[in-house]
């Protein structure tokens, strides 16, 4: 350091002592005119080191004629006003006014309720509607198949009886062309299948509920009350069918039987089924007679 910097002395306004005042017009050439150009760091033709000390705080806030207008931060970044921002003033709202929103709120929910409710109750009639027309369906199906299947249940009654009668007659039998005729049809049920497809649907679905008539609800479930009934009959008789076939073997001969099939190359009809396919078996001619009149 020059030894003008260390003979420096701080007066009472924070300034250098005895220090000249910079002409102004000397900033004109691009910086003060000082006659320690050889001492000044700036200058072009300095060779000294520069030593790393700070002027004191009042040096360096009160110095006279500076551009620095602002004062910095300890980053050297210049202080700024912090803007702040208010909020806007909301306007009070009365009793009446909560009240009226609150109602507003109420009867918008309302409304929308009441028309989901008519949005339902316009789309369990249209499935009421429908669902009814499938159900007079199969009840027309069931009715036809019932005139069929009835005839042919009684018919089969008969069969069985006149069967018993030839089985019971002392040999030999007479009429052992029909004895053998109903023996062979005795293994053919005769079916009936009813149509509750839709019925099924509507419990499985709960939409039975559609059905607000508690008459025709009942009428229903006593229609397929009797299908229950008839379908564990069916079962009944199958198992009886099955354990029928070992005594027909026995008794009748099995040869005659062959010969009294129809074979056809198409389907059986709705009514062949339900009449247990007679239209199939023919009666055998001459007179045959059991295998053994055993009844022990």
């Amino acid at each position: 350091m020059s030894e003008e910097g260390k003979s420096r002395k701080v007066g009472k306004s924070g300034s250098p002592k005895g220090r000249k005042k910079p002409d102004p017009d000397s900033y004109r050439d691009g910086g003060p005119k000082s006659d320690h150009g050889k001492n000044n760091p700036l200058s072009a033709g300095w060779t000294g080191e520069i030593e790393e000390h700070s002027a004191p705080e009042s040096y360096r806030v009160n110095i006279p004629h500076s551009e620095i207008t602002q004062p910095f931060t300890t980053h050297n970044s210049p202080l700024t006003t912090m803007e702040v921002h208010h909020h806007p003033d909301i306007e009070k709202k009365g009793l009446k006014e909560y009240l009226l929103e609150g109602l507003m709120i109420f009867l918008a929910v309302m409304m929308g309720f009441f028309a989901e409710r008519i949005r339902e109750n316009l789309s369990d009639q249209a499935k009421g509607r429908e669902y009814a027309i499938n159900i007079k369906k199969d009840l027309v199906t069931d009715a036809e198949n019932l005139n069929v299947w009835l005839p042919s249940l009684y018919q089969r009654v008969l069969n069985f009886d006149t069967l018993i009668t030839c089985l019971e007659t002392a040999p030999p039998v007479r009429n052992g062309s029909t004895m053998y005729y109903l023996a062979r049809l005795s293994t053919r049920n005769s079916v009936f299948e009813p149509s509750n497809n839709t019925i099924l649907e509507m419990k499985s679905s709960g939409n039975l509920r559609l059905i607000q008539n508690r008459e025709i609800v009942n009428g229903l479930m006593d229609i397929e009350r009797s299908v229950g009934q008839y379908i564990n009959l069916f079962d009944i008789e199958s198992k009886e069918n099955v354990l029928s076939y070992p005594l027909l073997g026995e008794l009748f001969d099995a040869t005659v039987f062959d010969k009294m099939v129809i074979i056809k190359n198409k389907a059986l009809t709705e009514r062949e089924y339900a009449a247990g396919s007679v239209n199939n078996t023919l009666r055998p001619p001459g007179n045959p007679q059991l295998l053994t009149y055993d009844k022990g």
